[in-house]
């Protein structure tokens, strides 16, 4: 997601940025139902204070990572005019965040790499199948590529 190496507190403002650009578009968006702003407002501003004010033994960078992929996860996976606007104000404003279709690399890779993916693909696979970004046969092979990554974490916990 971030190429340069940033130190906890570079990369907390840059997540905080992050979210305030986000919710300005959640604010002015038509799209989303008001309940879901609501909701989604929340999150926002509970993932920075998080991530500015993080508990001492949160406070690393492999911490901060699950919040930007926990955050970001909405923003990757949806599509339209809004969202193209996100990914344009995070460039504009040079955070340095890359757009990424987890079902889309894992499906081309065949294989589930980390809990983030695997916490991606578990949560997106059911919406992806029902909107057509998927079809039977890639829902399927990721139901594999599912149980394959459980298979393998059951393994490294003995």
């Amino acid at each position: 997601m971030i190429k340069k190496k940033y130190t906890y507190q570079e990369r907390a403002e840059q997540l905080a940025k992050t979210v305030d650009i986000a919710d300005k578009i959640v604010r002015n968006s038509q799209a989303i139902p008001e309940e879901n702003k609501i909701h989604f407002l929340k999150w926002g501003q509970q993932v920075k204070h998080m991530a500015l004010n993080p508990e001492p033994q949160y406070r690393y960078v492999v911490s901060l990572k699950y919040l930007e992929n926990d955050f970001l996860t909405f923003w990757n996976e949806s599509s339209g005019e809004e969202i193209d606007v996100f990914w344009i104000e995070l460039s504009k404003e040079g955070i340095n965040f890359q757009r990424t279709d987890t079902i889309k690399t894992v499906l081309k890779r065949n294989r589930i790499k980390s809990i983030h993916e695997y916490d991606n693909i578990k949560d997106a696979i059911v919406v992806a199948e029902q909107t057509g970004r998927i079809n039977k046969d890639q829902a399927i092979q990721l139901d594999v590529l599912i149980m394959e990554f459980e298979e393998r974490q059951a393994k490294r916990a003995k």
